[in-house]
């Protein structure tokens, strides 16, 4: 029964049985609070955590890096507390239930104008992994029975975000890396035919590698901001690559000059400057030996490199082991399994992308199949 107060505000309680006391409400007018009743009874029946409902998004997103510490590697993480986090500097304070998409969109619409990493224009893939990370919250909330929806659904990417673009290298580009020796091909190899990540290969050891069984086990990687190996908490965290004998074979032709399989040329640990230089090093002797400049520079030149050749990163490789993968046949679970992604809605977008690529390669050869007929 509504009763007014010497506020001018009316009040009601509902009895909340799973907490076994009275929730009150308060409205301006009757109409209002027979509203907000309303939706408080139907929170109760559907078994919504009422109390934990009030809680606000930084309080949630807490729970949610809690969880998240023992399922993501420690990039992994920081990389999801970063884009996490830029939202809960906008709406931290707000109670959960009470941000709506139209809360949420200017601020996806302030990434596509400036990366708060770069400042530039963020692409469309990492602006969806920001509405990933936010959505995050929600559905944990949702799993916790405190939240029924979860606005994140409504968000949009804006449709100038630029599509960025995976690469991987073409057939020529792995003979290069097969050919050139450079202090930087044991890296290259490794990436390339194993799918590692620069941490991963960084942070392995000789006895990791079964080259009787062609498997390479990744259990800890180098986290190059703290200057440390890390090993992941849980053995869900290890996976075992198979690996192509092509990759065996070039590892047993390798001097083991140390506990790690990439070293510095002085065979110590690689640190981000390190490979930053020796990477450096790799494109300019890769441009050297198969660019098409028509004037040849030496490295000491003062003019520098005219680089004719497109360079590529570490990840490229990287990407590169996937699309082997996908042109030799390998189904998407195994080359989840394969890549260590957490999610194999990661690899199948990969997969996507790459049949997509293919398909328009086949239909281009109906073209110059029909064009050649009317010749």
């Amino acid at each position: 029964m509504a009763k007014k107060r010497s506020d001018g505000r009316y009040r009601t309680k509902v009895y909340d049985a799973e907490a076994q006391k009275y929730r009150y409400i308060y409205a301006s007018s009757v109409s209002e609070l027979k509203k907000k009743e309303t939706e408080l009874r139907n929170q109760l029946a559907k078994g919504i955590d009422i109390s934990s409902a009030d809680d606000s998004f930084s309080q949630w997103l807490e729970r949610v890096k809690r969880s998240k510490k023992t399922e993501l590697t420690e990039a992994e993480y920081q990389t999801f507390c970063f884009r996490a986090d830029y939202f809960c500097e906008k709406v931290g304070n707000l109670p959960l239930k009470s941000i709506r998409q139209q809360l949420l969109q200017p601020y996806i619409d302030k990434l596509f104008e400036a990366n708060p990493s770069t400042g530039r224009a963020t692409s469309k893939r990492t602006i969806q992994r920001y509405i990933s990370a936010v959505s995050a919250v929600f559905e944990y909330a949702i799993e916790n029975r405190a939240a029924e929806f979860n606005p994140c659904q409504y968000l949009k990417v804006p449709k100038r975000a630029k599509v960025e673009e995976r690469r991987a290298l073409s057939q020529k580009e792995r003979q290069w890396v097969e050919e050139l020796e450079h202090r930087a091909q044991p890296a290259a190899m490794l990436m390339m035919y194993s799918g590692l990540r620069r941490g991963e290969a960084t942070a392995l050891q000789w006895s990791d590698i079964d080259f009787k069984n062609k498997t390479i086990t990744v259990n800890k990687s180098y986290d190059f901001k703290n200057n440390e190996i890390k090993c992941p908490k849980t053995e869900a965290g290890v996976r075992v690559v198979t690996v192509p004998d092509k990759l065996i074979t070039y590892l047993e032709s390798l001097e083991k000059k140390s506990l790690y399989v990439l070293t510095t040329s002085s065979g110590k640990m690689m640190t981000n400057s390190s490979w930053q230089t020796m990477w450096s090093s790799y494109m300019i002797d890769l441009n050297l030996a198969y660019g098409k400049a028509i004037e040849k520079r030496s490295k000491s030149d003062p003019r520098g490199q005219i680089i004719t050749i497109e360079p590529f990163s570490p990840h490229c490789l990287r990407h590169t082991f996937c699309t082997i993968m996908y042109e030799a046949g390998i189904d998407v679970l195994t080359a989840k399994e394969q890549m260590g992604h957490n999610d194999v809605k990661t690899t199948l977008a990969i997969y996507t992308h790459l049949d997509k690529q293919h398909k328009k390669k086949n239909l281009s050869k109906l073209n110059e199949y029909l064009q050649t007929g009317t010749d």
